[in-house]
């Protein structure tokens, strides 16, 4: 027995498994779509369907990647690539400005209370077991403590629990593997102390590997639990 593919587990209400393009359109005829992993932030007139101009900036994410935005209007379109660089739309007939790079006191004046209003990014936590099993590798039981320090600080009731297999065994057998490492890791926190109903449990098998492998290839770094902290 071992593990193997889950085709069909819940993906979950909080998980992005394949980000690619996502577009965001505005009651002034603007769309913004996001090309890769990126953090698009708008100043705060822009959701009001009377202001004059709507501004785009392009900041790293949490992780300090930069991604790409493209915004486009009837007139045109505008593809936003490098870290502080900004455009912005007058008239939603008309092609958006040619982007400038904004130095950050700047960007910190025009969108700071925005990016003041932005939740804390999760945090995340890597749990490892052996093959085969729900117990954990040796040495992780200081991810769990700081797994447990970090719900206290952030005062969380918003955690998700996701378990993972390799690609080795039985697709039967291994979601149902999956599963019982994420409600292991949930068990763990709950005698710590941490109210159940606080956790979600979510199981992929095989489906979102840490490092992709051919079917049948045993892999450690993908028989994982992950704790997002929210």
């Amino acid at each position: 027995m071992g593990e193997i593919q889950n085709t069909d587990g819940d993906p979950g209400p909080a998980r992005n498994k394949n980000p690619g393009r996502s577009e965001i359109s505005h009651p002034q005829g603007v769309r913004f779509v996001t090309i890769t992993k990126a953090v698009c932030i708008l100043a705060g007139a822009v959701f009001l369907t009377a202001c004059s101009s709507t501004k785009v900036v392009l900041i790293p994410d949490a992780d300090g990647k930069v991604g790409q935005v493209s915004v486009t209007t009837e007139g045109g379109e505008q593809l936003l690539t490098r870290e502080g660089e900004s455009t912005e739309v007058v008239d939603a007939s008309q092609a958006p400005k040619a982007p400038v790079i904004l130095e950050q006191s700047r960007i910190n004046s025009v969108f700071g209370a925005t990016l003041a209003s932005e939740p804390d990014p999760p945090i995340r936590h890597i749990l490892y077991f052996s093959f085969d099993s729900i117990e954990l590798k040796p040495g992780s039981g200081d991810t769990i403590a700081a797994i447990h320090k970090d719900i206290l600080g952030r005062q969380s009731c918003d955690i998700s629990v996701i378990g993972h297999t390799d690609r080795t065994g039985d697709d039967t057998y291994n979601r149902r593997l999956s599963l019982q490492r994420s409600e292991n890791i949930i068990r763990k926190l709950t005698n710590m102390g941490i109210a159940p109903n606080c956790m979600r449990s979510e199981y992929y098998g095989e489906n979102d590997p840490k490092i992709k492998t051919a079917d049948g290839k045993a892999e450690p770094e993908n028989r994982r639990v992950e704790v997002e902290i929210r």
